[in-house]
């Protein structure tokens, strides 16, 4: 959110105009702004009408705007500026219109202003005309708006020019190539207020809070009178010392004082007042900034937010989605309709925003981490860790966000990288995150061979800071099976279902195996058949066991043990692995565990065969069940053992119902449907 505010604050800043071909108009202005700094506002004004009764003409004009912008006068100051744009020809109109832009972009809709700036541009393409024309893209396409100010440069590298090219940057999320582009237009003015606030804006977005503050201070300085000054040092405040909020709220309002219709100042105003709780006030503020134009993205997406905050996420979800369609070149309404999907488990509807998101924001961290996260939940772990790497680079300070991209990284066999990631996250001064430990567990126990003693320490350690983490217990479960700790392994399974009981299907699997390595062949038995009812069984560990209760006296005991020793190990990578789909298959949104069932059909094989006859039977949706069936048949004569529930689902006669309508009729075609799938699966598993 600082990127989101600190870029729509730095779109607001305009460029002053060069000084006039008239030394008269020169003087006037001198005269004028002298004349404010010592209070005297009435004679300000009435300087600059004299100038512009005696020389009208579009220099005069746009001067006197600036003077009664600065008196908050700003009907008058938007009608001076519009009869400066009409006067003159050639660079001097141009020029003024793109004074007029700013001015429109500055107090109201971006439409007004970007329609404005192109005029301007079409009758001289200036360096002051480019950089207005990119300073009003960058509220509504940054990419173009970079575009522009790349041209604005070519055009003439003065102040103006990078000033606008820091804009579009920081509306990019580029937070530390926008502070180099406003460090350059200071270099060659260096009392170019603007150019100050902007660099401001750029540390502020970048983390660097106790340098933006210096420099919003400096622009402040140099321009007392400006709002969109007083507006970006309150927000440096906040962000240096949020201790510090009374005065950061004080110069935002004495900002939204001298210019109520900015939105940027607005949307300034209400994350302060966010910031405190105040959500009401908030919710006021971005209001104001929507009926200043309503066409602003970011308010809405605020207020969407804030609808999703209170509860509300479907509403929330239906109006980000009318955003999205409504802003294409909005990265921000792109990256909150996919943050609302991942929210609703939506994975794969994420996927595309998301990707538009970091096309139209590839500063963003969070765009590159939400979209990490869309191909994480949907199985493309390749892609995942190139957008966490990304996501890592922009935000190097984000644990929580290292952490998942250490878990990425050894799930596609990068262990070495992912063990070293995950120790500097956990070595992070005052970290205390159980999800580092837990992470950094699971990597030394999946990794070949595994490091048994350090998964234990980081999975305990995991434990200590959260007794109440069941995925840190059952991965400890695990690793004490690898290490041949039976005991302790049906401990930490017992302990991790005491503490969530959803984890019963997993642990008792888990605790199958110990049980039978421990040579306990009835508690084996009777652990194997519970996670068979919840369809968590392993047709390997069932084929074990059925040699041992067969054989006479236990005599192939000893061999079948052997047995499982070797399978467990060849399946300890892989049971790892496995976690994530299991999750899938249990996941409240069917699509999820759609997927879920194809990766577990495809990484398992046959050992999948137990959790599908399960959902075969029990899972509510039908697009499930039909989607099992196929997977059971994919499996031929390996699924054999899912005979009789595939046989009984397609041989039970669907009745039709003859008062049927709408969701009924439909789910009486999929249980038609269903029985083909099942059909289709006994003619390839069961001959």
């Amino acid at each position: 959110m600082k990127r989101l505010l600190a870029a729509a604050l730095a779109a607001s800043f305009s460029a002053m105009p060069a000084a006039g071909a008239d030394p008269k108009v020169d003087e006037a202005y001198a005269k004028a702004q002298d004349q404010l700094v010592k209070g005297k506002t009435e004679e300000a004004v009435k300087t600059m009408q004299k100038l512009v009764d005696s020389r009208p003409g579009p220099e005069a004009y746009v001067f006197q705007g600036l003077i009664l912008e600065r008196a908050s006068t700003l009907d008058e100051a938007g009608a001076a500026y519009g009869k400066g744009a009409e006067l003159g020809s050639g660079a001097p109109k141009a020029e003024a219109m793109a004074m007029h832009a700013s001015y429109l972009l500055r107090t109201g809709p971006a439409k007004a202003a970007l329609a404005r700036a192109e005029q301007a541009v079409q009758v001289a393409a200036t360096p002051a005309t480019l950089a207005a024309l990119a300073r009003a893209q960058a509220r509504v396409n940054p990419a173009k708006a970079l575009e522009t100010a790349d041209k604005a440069v070519a055009a003439g590298a003065n102040a103006d020019a990078h000033q606008a090219r820091a804009v579009a940057l920081l509306a990019l999320g580029r937070n530390d190539d926008a502070a180099a582009a406003a460090r350059k237009a200071i270099e060659l003015d260096a009392r170019a207020a603007r150019a100050h606030a902007t660099l401001a804006a750029a540390l502020v977005a970048a983390g660097k809070a106790a340098e933006g503050l210096t420099s919003a201070r400096k622009a402040v300085e140099l321009d007392p009178n400006s709002p969109e000054g007083h507006a970006i040092l309150a927000t440096a405040i906040l962000a240096s010392d949020p201790k510090l909020w009374n005065d950061a709220i004080g110069e935002a309002q004495d900002g939204a004082f001298k210019n109520p219709k900015s939105p940027e100042i607005q949307m300034i105003v209400g994350k302060i007042f966010e910031a405190d709780g105040r959500f009401d006030q908030a919710a006021a503020a971005y209001r104001k900034a929507l009926e200043s134009d309503p066409e602003f993205s970011s308010a809405r997406s605020v207020l969407i937010n804030a609808q999703f905050r209170k509860g509300d996420l479907d509403g929330a979800l239906t109006e980000a989605k009318k955003l999205a369609a409504a802003a294409p070149s909005s990265g921000d309404a792109q990256l909150l309709l996919g943050e609302l999907l991942l929210r609703k488990n939506e994975f794969d509807a994420a996927v595309a925003p998301l990707e538009k998101a970091v096309q139209l924001l590839p500063g963003s961290a969070n765009a590159h981490a939400y979209l990490a996260r869309a191909y994480h939940s949907t199985g493309k772990v390749k892609e995942a860790v190139a957008e966490y790497a990304k996501a890592v680079q922009s935000d190097p300070s984000n644990a929580d966000l290292r952490s998942n991209y250490g878990l990425a990284l050894s799930q596609v066999g990068q262990d070495a990288q992912a063990v070293e990631e995950l120790k500097k996250v956990v070595a992070s001064p005052g970290y205390k995150n159980t999800a580092g430990y837990t992470n950094l567990g699971f990597v030394y126990r999946s990794i070949e061979p595994p490091r048994n003693e350090e998964a234990i320490a980081a999975y305990k350690k995991a434990l200590e800071l959260d007794p109440k983490n069941a995925q840190a217990a059952l991965g400890l479960a695990w690793v004490y099976l690898n290490a041949k700790r039976y005991v302790d392994s049906i401990a930490a399974c017992k302990q991790a279902m005491q503490i969530d009981t959803g984890l019963s299907p997993a642990c008792n699997q888990t605790m199958a195996w110990a049980y039978l390595s421990n040579k306990q062949f009835k508690e084996a038995r009777e652990a194997l058949t519970a996670a068979d009812k919840a369809g968590a069984g392993n047709a390997k560990l069932d084929a074990l066991l059925d040699r041992i209760e067969k054989a006479p006296s236990g005599a192939d005991s000893d061999a079948a043990i052997a047995e499982v020793d070797q399978a467990r190990a060849a399946q300890a990578r892989q049971q790892a692995q496995l976690e994530q789909i299991e999750r899938d298959t249990r996941d409240a949104n069917p699509a999820n565990r759609i997927r879920g069932v194809r990766t577990l059909v495809a990484k398992a094989g046959a050992d999948a065969v137990p959790t599908l006859t399960w959902m075969l039977y029990n899972d509510k949706s039908n697009d499930v069940r039909i989607d099992v069936a196929r997977g059971l048949g994919s499996l031929g004569p390996a699924a054999r053992k899912a005979c009789p529930q595939l046989q009984a689902i397609a041989t039970d006669p669907v009745v039709p119902n003859p008062m049927a309508t709408g969701p009924e009729l439909q789910e009486e075609v999929k249980r038609g449907d269903l029985q083909k799938a099942c059909r289709d699966a006994v003619a390839k598993a069961c001959r």
